[in-house]
């Protein structure tokens, strides 16, 4: 039979392929035969196996090298310099007869530096200090912002002072105005100390469905030193789960303070002070605050913020 134009495939293998037989393989189709067929070969099942050799050599190579990479390590970590939160920044003298807010809207951050001589008035580039005021992306003021040592050059001058005060936007990341102390070799500053911990996925409490509680963000330290201490890194790999709960005091951390002993911890603590805990939140009761507790986020130096504006029946005032 002889077709003239294009003829639809499925009516062709219908017309040329017996029904009894089954429905044809792809190979088995009149449309895949000639140079397609022969042009194909099966894949083989053979797996190639690379025969590896362990030679002698090679298996002493492997076990002596962890020795002398662990040595180069150690060496290496130890050739770092000391941990280390000075902060070197350059300043300028505060204009004459120029306003805070001129200061701001030309970009500079107004500051004074006071205590242990004449008071001084200086500016910061505002985006330097809030880039080391604001170390996290979605945080706020950072708690080694106050616990660290400013080396501030003004001019020929060379301050060694420490944060005092800060004026910061509540909810956004502006700074306003900083406050300096002057830091002065054998006298007491207090200042506090950030706390982080390390070996948290490792502590045997947190895995055990305990609750790891960081109760001391900052710890105030006393320092009569030329150095100020870097943040203290406990470690919670040995922390377990026990009732009614574990904790890190004041005492076991001792050691983290420097060896020449011109800094220790603030006066009015005690060596049980408890710095972190790891708890079962399942076992703490709720217990109810009691009925003259006031919120201390909403005192200010005159007395308290209230909800409503002054006058305004019923009558509140902000002085008590």
């Amino acid at each position: 039979v002889t077709f003239s134009g294009a003829w639809p495939a499925a009516a062709y293998v219908q017309r040329t392929w017996p029904a009894t037989l089954g429905r044809p393989s792809p190979l088995q189709r009149p449309g895949f035969g000639g140079p397609m067929r022969q042009a194909w070969r099966a894949s083989t099942s053979k797996r190639y196996r690379i025969k590896r050799v362990l030679y002698p050599w090679k298996r002493e190579l492997e076990r002596e090298s962890w020795d002398l990479l662990k040595q180069d390590m150690i060496n290496y970590f130890q050739a770092q310099p000391q941990r280390d939160s000075t902060v070197n920044i350059r300043a300028s003298a505060w204009p004459k007869f120029a306003m805070k807010e001129h200061l701001l809207e030309a970009g500079r951050l107004p500051a004074m530096i006071t205590g242990w001589g004449p008071p001084r008035k200086v500016s910061f580039p505002k985006a330097e200090v809030e880039r080391i005021a604001f170390d996290e992306p979605d945080g706020h003021l950072s708690h080694l912002f106050r616990g660290r040592l400013w080396r501030i050059h003004v001019g020929e001058w060379i301050e060694e002072c420490v944060v005092s005060d800060v004026a910061v936007h509540p909810a956004e990341q502006e700074l306003y105005f900083v406050r300096f102390r002057r830091h002065v070799p054998g006298k007491v500053t207090t200042l506090p100390i950030p706390v982080s911990l390390s070996g948290l996925w490792g502590c045997p409490g947190y895995r055990s469905g305990g609750h790891v509680d960081l109760a001391m963000p900052t710890i105030d330290c006393e320092c009569v030193g030329e150095r100020i201490p870097p943040p203290f890194v406990i470690n919670v790999t040995n922390l377990r789960l026990e009732h009614p709960y574990s904790r890190i005091t004041l005492d076991d951390i001792r050691d983290q303070l420097p060896e020449d002993g011109l800094t220790r911890f603030a006066r009015h603590y005690s060596p049980d002070t408890e710095v972190v805990m790891c708890y079962d939140p399942k076992t703490v009761p709720e217990v109810p605050l009691p009925p003259d507790w006031k919120d201390p986020n909403f005192n200010h130096r005159s007395g308290r913020y209230h909800l409503t504006y002054t006058g305004f029946w019923p009558r509140q005032t902000t002085r008590q």
